[in-house]
């Protein structure tokens, strides 16, 4: 009985140790398990790369009440990326965060500003306790410490920083406090940001008009496609003419989209929305098609019209561009001489490198290019030389300018020169007086658009303007000859 006895008592005691061991191991791996947890939400809520709040952790931060939220834009990756590679924009990323983190900004009063990178080289940063008014103080402080010039692998790179703030206010009060109202703040610094790209400041404080246009431009990208689908956006004409004879010799095509609830649009206003959301390769197919249409019913009249086609530095990035262009010409079966692509100075400016081999491949086609809007950009007379163009458009305002006191006669007669310098057909855009026309043909300068020959006019409208016009006689036997200018 003794021995039973105590053998029970070393298992019962073999128990309770196994009871015990048990238990600290359970403490032990909820413990961990917990630690793990822990570490994965600050983790799920933290950049990689930086250390800084991320985008979803930066809502959760900031839980009080009060002050602004700062969208700050250094806009410099992608340059830093393409020419050393994304290695060394990863480097530029951290010196940015680091003299990001390194701001005290005096309007604070010494509270500490909350960061995160919500992407690439773009950040928020909360502004706590400030108003409007201090907000934007703060945030021109801000643009102004992270203005200087970055060095990374010994290449110097200034980034163009633009800041977009929105404030608390009494457009916040049915909002509620945590996550959803700094995301309000976050969605509204955001349209802010996008107002700085549109020119003026670089530091802009969220508006209610703004708001308005953002929901506009979301429209617009929105109903594009169904817009080309109803045929509600579509191609106007204006007519080009020689200065010498005054015959017309061309068109450009320009697109129009007639919005059932905005009105008519004007490129101006979609066509950015188009580029910055990839739309705008619909968009240049759709006029490619509709111009190269209308130039084979000229030619079946009798009429032999250029077509000039504005085109983005988009559809220049892309390889099969050239390839789109020679199936539309050989669709409507018109010679690759009568049409003209467009391309912006600045534009060309920026992209040279990625462009410069489509150019080359539709200038093979036998497509002929056009700098437009010459004189507002950056391209010199050796930048000229090295690009497979056709033509320079004096950008109009220099055109306008002519008939002002202030005159911009000097500048037309030098990029007249320049142009034919280089052997180079010089069409001006603008020309809206007689007496203006009467200069630019004194000048030498080979063509001419604008107000005084013709405002831009749709497709049948232009037919029939065209018909109203003389018609110089052919050869014997052959179609009328060109349309000139009746005064």
């Amino acid at each position: 009985m003794l021995v039973l006895g105590a053998l029970l008592v070393l298992v019962l005691a073999a128990v309770v140790v196994g009871l015990v061991v048990t238990r600290a191991r359970r403490r032990r791996h909820d413990a961990a398990t917990s630690a793990l947890a822990e570490r994965l939400r600050r983790d799920a809520h933290r950049d990689a790369l930086t250390g800084l709040l991320n985008r979803e952790g930066f809502l959760h931060a900031v839980t009080g009440s009060g002050g602004a939220v700062a969208v700050v834009d250094l806009a410099l990756l992608g340059q830093v990326n393409d020419t050393l590679g994304h290695a060394r924009g990863e480097v530029f990323v951290r010196l940015a965060t680091e003299r990001l983190v390194g701001v005290r900004l005096p309007v604070l009063h010494g509270a500490a500003p909350v960061a995160a990178r919500l992407e690439g080289d773009t950040f928020a940063v909360l502004l706590p306790g400030v108003d409007g008014h201090e907000a934007h103080l703060a945030a021109e402080d801000l643009r102004e410490r992270l203005l200087a010039a970055y060095l990374v692998e010994g290449v110097r790179f200034e980034p163009p920083v633009v800041v977009g703030v929105a404030a608390d206010g009494p457009w916040l009060a049915d909002v509620p406090q945590g996550p959803e109202r700094t995301a309000a703040l976050l969605r509204r610094a955001d349209v802010a940001l996008a107002a700085t790209r549109d020119g003026g400041d670089p530091v802009r404080c969220y508006e209610p008009s703004m708001g308005e246009r953002a929901a506009r431009r979301l429209r617009l990208i929105r109903g594009f496609s169904a817009a080309v689908e109803r045929r509600d956006v579509r191609v106007d004409f204006q007519p080009v003419v020689s200065l010498g004879e005054r015959t017309v010799v061309g068109v450009e095509a320009l697109a129009r989209w007639d919005h059932p609830e905005l009105g008519l649009l004007l490129p101006d206003e979609f066509v950015p929305v188009l580029e910055a959301t990839g739309q705008i390769a619909e968009l240049t197919s759709f006029v490619l098609d509709e111009s190269l249409a209308a130039a084979r019913r000229w030619l079946d009249r009798g009429m032999r019209l250029s077509v000039a086609v504005n085109v983005s530095v988009g559809n220049l990035g892309t390889p099969g561009f050239p390839d789109e262009v020679a199936t539309l010409l050989a669709t409507h079966r018109v010679p690759a001489e009568l049409l003209t692509l467009e391309l912006t100075e600045s534009g060309v400016s920026s992209e040279r490198e990625v462009a410069l081999p489509v150019l080359r491949r539709l200038h093979a086609l036998g497509c002929h290019l056009a700098v437009d809007d010459f004189g507002t950009g950056q391209s010199s007379l050796a930048h000229l030389r090295r690009l497979p163009v056709d033509q320079v458009k004096i950008d109009k305002s220099f055109v306008l300018g002519m008939g002002t006191e202030y005159g911009d006669v000097a500048v037309v007669r030098a990029i007249v020169e320049m142009g034919h310098t280089l052997g180079l057909t010089v069409v001006a855009e603008g020309v809206e007086q007689a007496a203006v026309r009467v200069a630019l043909a004194e000048m030498g300068c080979d063509v001419a658009q604008g107000y005084l020959v013709s405002r831009p006019l749709p497709a049948r409208c232009f037919d029939t303007w065209l018909d109203s016009l003389d018609v110089l006689p052919g050869e014997p036997g052959a179609a009328p000859g060109p349309r000139t200018l009746i005064a």
